[in-house]
């Protein structure tokens, strides 16, 4: 399997080269590893247009299976699949949670329906506020296994011997997994994407407003 990697210029590079460089089942290919505070290459936020081009350039030239890009500190992912196109962090979600079978799953609102329909397969999915305190919070209150995000955060549930379990959101525990998943599959993550049901995804919309206190006007915030 061959995995290209966009560390943004951040810090994600040192330790995946570290985590996976040994293994002789995975080819990588590194671009924007090297640690530059200026981010020279396209910013420190992939989720910003143009960011994905070079890492789906990359994906292309090298023929490779998966790309995956980070945020400079390597606690969001994104992913490209083999034909170079961007994989929706719902269908990410969608297959994380087929790889790792978790029992109780913590999603935010702006997750989709894709995640959202699981729930008639006996997984019990609890919707949380965005934003990865109330998400980890949550998680810990319900003892959750897994929680995704629609920003790109994938939050797991991490248990040592005779310690409580850690709740943590790695983009870099996510890509492995990531690879672990496709690694198992009888098909591309193309083809993966293709089978799932299609339905429109609009991306995150920012509005601005002006002067609204929720507690004291929640009126106007139902207007909006």
């Amino acid at each position: 399997m061959k995995v290209v990697f966009d560390c943004s210029n951040g810090t994600t590079g040192l330790i995946l080269k570290q985590l996976i460089t040994n293994n002789k089942q995975l080819i990588t290919h590194f671009i924007n590893d090297k640690i530059d505070g200026n981010f020279p290459a396209h910013g420190p936020n992939p989720s910003e247009i143009g960011a994905l081009e070079q890492l789906q350039t990359a994906v292309l030239k090298e023929k490779a299976d998966l790309g995956a890009i980070f945020d400079a500190d390597g606690d969001r992912v994104f992913f490209i699949d083999n034909l170079g196109i961007f994989i929706d962090a719902d269908v990410i979600g969608r297959l994380l949670i087929w790889h790792l079978n978790p029992k109780k799953i913590v999603i935010d609102t702006r997750a989709g329906w894709l995640i959202k329909k699981l729930t008639a397969n006996n997984l019990q999915l609890t919707i949380s506020r965005a934003g990865h305190y109330f998400i980890k919070k949550l998680m810990r209150k319900i003892k959750a296994d897994f929680g995704a995000e629609k920003s790109g955060h994938y939050y797991f549930a991490i248990k040592e011997a005779d310690k409580e379990k850690l709740y943590i959101d790695s983009g870099i525990l996510a890509a492995v997994e990531a690879i672990n998943a496709i690694s198992k599959l009888p098909y591309s993550l193309a083809d993966f994407n293709d089978l799932l049901p299609q339905y429109y995804r609009s991306g995150e919309i920012n509005i601005n407003i002006n002067s609204v206190n929720i507690q004291t006007q929640p009126d106007n915030i139902n207007e909006i």
